[in-house]
């Protein structure tokens, strides 16, 4: 039967390494649909996250929303705003915090001061912070009295809201950006959390589904009209140009924003924008739809790579290495060694880059003899016997039982849930749990006559009913401990430490399953330094 033991090697390097090279194809090709003209057809044609609101005039949006938004809580003044009430608009609409953490001084008047005050508006009428205006450089001491003891953040530039309002209040901080959108983009980013002031949507937020009001500043008046959308969809304001295009400093914010999916573009989080200005030229709505389009994980750059992703990577070229070295190194200096052992400690080393190596030159560098029938027996300590003992089996078994899963979810594995399945042993009927149980049972079915009994054969002078049921025991109980540490470590990956479940095509799927096997073999080493003492295994070839 010694062609069990190519064959078998043969399945399991094909399966694997397919499964590798499509990993490898699927990462490069990312972006299938930049290929000539579709592009472009994307880019005018495909805003699924950008909604864009008509509307002739602030009171016709004003009107429009408050019959398209019902949550009570995002009512705004039933008046219409203009350039002459915004500022009574804003107190109208606003619904203060009992207990405000900081209050928020705007620049008030004239047109100009509304472009400066609008982005804080809402975050004050998303978080209920009270405002004060300031007129000519002035601000009221009477109405800022009551507010002295909280942190104070005065919006907008020095021209319009002098250092000396700064007088009024016990701690307070200026925010204004170079220019309109800057300003919009710094109020979207900051964030006091002290004081509990600022979105904090910068790229290091993995979560939240934001949204956003784009408007210009001629447009200014539309924003105002659109701020139910501060609380019913939690929106920013940002603003894109006058002349329809979008600002550096706003493009630089939206394609930050864009996020990343492991399996599905299902996955969110998600982001959106609303524009209420019809200065925005389609053009730059196709950009913004862009710019936040769910892409695959691959094709993010720089941030692509986690550190999950570059452990499996690691383990994964090591072992390959670690692989390539024992077999020619046992190729060229150990003759004398049987050619199934060999592949057993080059497919060991595969799943233990470093570790597998390291244990077969200890086990090789040792003083050897021959039997009377010729076999080669090296004299090690107990500790290197169950480590050779760990690396026969554990060479065909946990390199198969990955080759398996990875057939089993290539193709798909069933959900079965059926009504007899109830309570504790729900997990019967589930996908992983079902598919462990399956790769373990099919492993030991294909080693067992396939690597383990030859192998006793070869080494073992027993009658052959004996060595089958000795094959057979030794197969079960060393795999099952593989499979404990292997899935174990694999269930306790998937479910705790990674954000979504990897599919085969993903490099943590098998990065997961190498460290698996890492865990799996180390629960299976002391479990064969008993079967030695027990004359179950030999570990001196």
């Amino acid at each position: 039967m010694k062609w069990t033991y190519p064959v078998l090697t043969f399945l399991i390097i094909f399966i694997i390494g397919f499964g590798l090279l499509n990993l490898l194809k699927e990462d490069l090709e990312v972006a299938p649909w930049t290929e000539k003209g579709a592009m472009e057809g994307r880019m005018i044609a495909h805003t699924k996250n950008v909604t864009r609101l008509v509307a002739q005039n602030a009171a016709d949006l004003h009107d429009y929303l408050k019959t398209a938004i019902p949550y009570t809580e995002a009512q705004v003044s039933p008046q219409a705003p203009t350039e002459q009430n915004w500022e009574d608009f804003v107190r109208k609409s606003l619904k203060v915090s009992d207990q405000p953490k900081h209050v928020l001084i705007l620049p008030g008047g004239e047109k100009e001061a509304l472009e400066w005050a609008l982005p804080a508006v809402y975050y004050a009428f998303y978080y209920g912070s009270p405002v004060l205006f300031v007129h000519n450089g002035q601000l009221d001491a009477g109405e800022a009295a009551p507010f002295r003891g909280i942190k104070a953040f005065l919006v907008g530039p020095e021209k319009l809201i002098p250092a000396s309002v700064e007088d009024n209040f016990e701690r307070s901080e200026r925010v204004a950006g170079r220019n309109l959108a800057d300003h919009a983009v710094q109020l979207a980013e900051m964030r006091d959390e002290q004081s509990e002031f600022g979105w904090g949507r910068t790229h290091y937020r993995n979560t939240g589904y934001f949204h956003y009001v784009v408007t210009t500043p001629h447009d200014a008046l539309l924003g105002l009209a659109a701020l139910p959308y501060a609380v019913s969809n939690n929106g920013s304001l940002l603003y894109a140009s006058d002349e329809g295009g979008i600002p550096a400093e706003l493009d630089r914010y939206a394609w930050s924003q864009r996020a990343d999916w492991f399996v599905s573009p299902s996955e969110g989080p998600f982001r959106h924008f609303w524009v209420v200005s019809p200065l925005v030229s389609y053009a730059a709505q196709s950009r913004l739809d862009f710019s936040v389009e769910k892409a695959e994980y691959p094709s993010m750059g720089p941030v692509a790579l986690g550190y999950m992703e570059a452990l499996a990577i690691m383990l994964i070229v090591l072992g390959i290495a670690s692989a390539l070295f024992v077999m020619i190194h046992g190729t060229y200096t150990l003759h004398m060694v049987h050619m199934p052992i060999k592949i057993a400690w080059a497919m060991s080393s595969l799943l233990l880059p470093i570790l597998g190596p390291t244990l077969y030159l200890n086990a090789y560098r040792r003083p050897a003899y021959r039997d009377e029938e010729g076999r080669w027996h090296w004299l090690r300590p107990q500790n290197i016997q169950s480590a050779a003992a760990t690396a026969m089996g554990f060479g065909y078994g946990a390199p198969l039982m990955i080759a398996v899963g990875f057939v089993f979810v290539w193709f798909g594995f069933p959900i079965f849930f059926p009504e007899w399945i109830e309570g504790p042993f729900f997990w019967l009927g589930a996908g992983m749990p079902i598919m462990m149980i399956a790769m373990y049972v099919l492993s030991v079915l294909i080693v067992w006559p396939m690597v383990q009994y030859p192998m006793k054969r070869m080494m073992m002078d027993m009658p052959k009913e004996k060595l089958v049921k000795m094959a057979f025991l030794t197969t079960a109980i060393s795999m099952l401990a593989v499979s404990l540490g292997m899935m174990s470590t694999t269930w306790w990956t998937l479910m705790y430490h990674l954000p979504m479940m990897p599919k085969e095509d993903d490099i943590l799927w098998f990065g997961v399953l190498w460290l698996a096997a890492f865990a799996g073999f180390l629960v299976a080493w002391p479990l064969n330094w008993l079967m030695i003492r027990s004359h179950l295994k030999p570990g001196n070839v």
